[in-house]
């Protein structure tokens, strides 16, 4: 149920900027948008800039692995907003449960078996980023189950420098 919640304000907060404004992402470019990553390059686009600003480097994958990376990431994103919501009620063995079950190292195998598993076609750097992700939400989970909420605010923000490390150096789009 918390998950379900969670995804629904995650779309909620991603799509509210183009709301106040009326707009949706796609109409606010005039083009069917797939990612955010393509409503900023229009925007780029849109204003003058010729040349792409998106330093980040392209990691070329088979469409399907593409597809379960982005829907990995998207239910990472929603497990990010439910700890959370675990740590503003104080419910520490919550966050500590989510973060584990739905981010933790146990996850490193999930798509082993798969020939579309997104983790074969990464570079290495960004898949040691990945596992520092795994690693931190599994430390988060420890840290959590010990009681003390400031000590797991600061792992926590282990899990988002994971986030942001990997998503500021790659894009797959």
């Amino acid at each position: 149920m918390h998950r379900k919640i969670s995804l629904l304000m995650t779309a909620l907060i991603l799509t509210a900027p183009y709301a106040a404004r009326g707009e949706s992402p796609a109409t606010a470019t005039g083009t069917e948008v797939e990612s955010m990553t393509e409503v900023i390059s229009v925007a780029e686009v849109a204003t003058g800039t010729e040349e792409p600003t998106d330093m980040r480097k392209f990691v070329e994958m088979p469409e399907q692995a593409r597809q379960v990376l982005r829907e990995d990431m998207l239910d990472q994103f929603a497990v990010l907003n439910e700890i959370i919501e675990y740590l503003a009620l104080n419910d520490l063995p919550g966050a500590a449960g989510v973060a584990e079950n739905g981010m933790g190292q146990s996850l490193l195998r999930k798509h082993e078996d798969r020939d579309f598993g997104p983790g074969r076609y990464m570079p290495e750097e960004m898949r040691r980023m990945g596992w520092n992700l795994h690693e931190a939400a599994s430390n988060f989970s420890l840290i959590a189950k010990r009681g003390n909420l400031q000590a797991a605010y600061g792992g926590l923000q282990k899990i988002t420098e994971a986030c942001i490390a990997c998503h500021y150096s790659y894009r797959t789009y």
